[in-house]
């Protein structure tokens, strides 16, 4: 709200009731504000909380500008229930907010873009969520995911089988298991307040598969490489982003190639723009990402278990049955961290 009080300021009205704004007029400055201003402007008077209510009962598509400074997002047990708070790590400052059903306790967070959060439920199935305004999409079934059928163990419990790469015994994973590992990287084309428009690029088991789903779309579509002749394989990738300047995905394989993914035309084009790199010891973790300056970066991290001074403090969820197998002073740091930028040549390799 620092805007309005600056204009309040130039024309020397301070003495003007701004509780008195028409709705509408209201309204429409709240849906152009950040969301902590958003959130804060709700708590001004009981007339401006109820537009603040309306922004997010409409569930308006709230503008995320490129540059705008990424907030956190999470649940606490000085939080309510059905409430989370948002932080700003910049700036320090935090604003709770009441969150729309389903609340965040029974899902795990997997990704976020463009102000929402990208869940799996009780089932593993993933959803799409705007903590702010409550819009939620659901996205297609984890069974309908290529190597994934679903199916009960001896007490009826939902379990998935995922089969890997032609082996004949598939993996078991019950719900929870299914939900904390099956996703690896979930990218979004843009906002899914864009509806179909939104393409939702996925990575996940068996060893990095590719599939993508519109909104709406009742099955991921698995991307194979008897329809891309350029992948080869279809496993190994490991992180991917989306390009806004070129309308791409860019995906990332194990052994360090790149691949661009075109959804604009009739069918889906995949290119592969960088060879395999061979430089010394594979990292432990690689990511690709855009950076703000517009590069392609390539980031290799290396990680390893050391000695710690001072025992880990580990939530006692996380710890199950487990407690006392694990060692609190052993804890897993970064290394070294290394960046590749892909010139402008490189880009156009095998296209």
């Amino acid at each position: 709200m620092a805007g309005a009080l600056a204009i309040a300021a130039a024309a020397g009205s301070y003495d003007r009731d701004w509780a008195g704004l028409p709705e509408e007029i209201l309204l429409m400055f709240m849906r152009e504000l950040e969301i902590p201003d958003l959130v804060r402007s709700g708590a001004v008077c009981a007339s401006w909380h109820a537009v603040y209510l309306a922004v997010r009962r409409h569930r308006f598509p709230l503008p995320i500008p490129r540059n705008q400074l990424p907030c956190l997002l999470y649940a606490c047990r000085d939080s309510a229930a059905d409430g989370a708070v948002v932080r700003c790590p910049f700036t320090g400052d935090s604003v709770r907010v009441p969150l729309p059903l389903p609340p965040l306790t029974r899902h795990s967070t997997v990704g976020s873009a463009h102000g929402w959060l990208v869940t799996a439920d009780e089932a593993s199935n993933l959803h799409l969520l705007n903590p702010i305004t409550g819009a939620h999409a659901a996205l297609p079934p984890i069974s309908t995911l290529h190597h994934v059928e679903s199916c009960a163990d001896a007490e009826g419990r939902l379990m998935y089988n995922v089969f890997d790469r032609g082996d004949p015994e598939p993996t078991p994973l019950d719900a929870r298991e299914a939900r904390d590992c099956m996703y690896h990287r979930v990218t979004l084309s843009c906002s899914p307040s864009a509806g179909s428009a939104c393409i939702v690029l996925l990575v996940h088991m068996p060893v990095g598969e590719l599939s993508y789903a519109r909104l709406g779309d009742k099955r991921w579509t698995w991307i194979s490489p008897d329809d891309h002749q350029l992948m080869s394989i279809s496993w190994g990738f490991m992180d991917s982003f989306y390009n806004e300047d070129d309308g791409l995905f860019y995906v990332l394989r194990s052994h360090r190639s790149v691949f661009t993914l075109n959804f604009n035309g009739p069918s889906l084009v995949v290119k592969k723009i960088m060879r395999r790199v061979r430089k010394g010891d594979d990292p432990s973790s690689m990511y690709i990402l855009q950076a703000p300056w517009g590069d392609i970066l390539q980031i290799w991290r290396w990680r390893s278990y050391t000695d710690s001074s001072t025992p880990v403090e580990l939530p006692r969820d996380l710890l199950g049955h487990n407690e006392d197998e694990i060692d609190r002073y052993i804890e897993l740091r970064t290394t070294e961290i290394r960046s590749i930028r892909l010139t402008l040549r490189t880009r156009h390799l095998g296209s």
